[in-house]
């Protein structure tokens, strides 16, 4: 057995991105009413600007909260972003195109 590192890196089948962006689709969350700070997460949809894969995601399911902002990850494995709070506090949907 070979223990010795290859002499040629391994290439990914696919170009890494340079970061893990997403667009966000819809932000389903349950917002105070006087201070507009989101209460529970419920989940998000997302558009992952890598591999084009629209997905839902959910706390334990490509979305992590943490003390600082929620971080969602494609399904595919190709990329993760972080969003603040005031980031998604501040989501609107899109108007849709006549």
């Amino acid at each position: 057995m070979n223990l010795q590192p290859s002499s040629s890196p391994l290439r990914p089948s696919r170009p890494a991105p340079d970061n893990g962006r997403f667009d966000l689709l819809d932000v389903n969350a349950l917002q105070d009413p006087g201070s507009g700070r989101i209460v529970h997460l419920y989940s998000l949809v997302a558009r992952c600007l890598s591999c084009e894969l629209v997905f839902k995601a959910q706390e334990g399911d490509g979305l992590v909260s943490t003390s600082a902002a929620r971080v969602l990850r494609c399904p595919t494995g190709c990329g993760e972003q972080a969003f603040r709070g005031s980031v998604l506090r501040q989501w609107q949907q899109a108007p849709h195109a006549l």
